[in-house]
């Protein structure tokens, strides 16, 4: 938990200085640390390297919302990381604020609490 705290924190800090494509790619990780950290906690040992799929868990779990914000942060990620254009202060925070929400939402099924 401490390594999805520190790239919440990371993402956050990346905002202040206007790193925004970092502040996209680090609040995609957060999440994706948090949901393999869920879905380890449920009993699934093999976890799916692909997105879609490690989604698709989540939304057999009737996590609708959580899945579809984590494809929306995983398709932030690869435009911020993979894309020509620079991201723009709106999508990192529109991003940080969908990776606050999809872990506070998970973290609290698991009755703890990062956020």
């Amino acid at each position: 938990m401490n390594k999805v705290r520190s790239l919440l924190n990371q993402a956050e800090e990346d905002l202040k200085v206007a790193c925004y494509d970092k502040c996209i790619s680090s609040s995609y990780f957060s999440c994706r640390m948090m949901v393999e950290i869920f879905l380890r906690s449920m009993g699934i040992g093999q976890l799916p390297r692909r997105d879609d799929k490690l989604a698709n868990l989540l939304r057999n779990r009737g996590l609708r919302e959580e899945a579809d914000t984590l494809l929306f942060l995983y398709d932030m990620r690869k435009k911020a990381d993979y894309g020509w254009s620079i991201a723009g202060k709106e999508e990192a925070e529109e991003s940080l604020k969908a990776a606050k929400s999809l872990i506070s939402s998970i973290s609290g099924r698991m009755k703890l609490k990062l956020i």
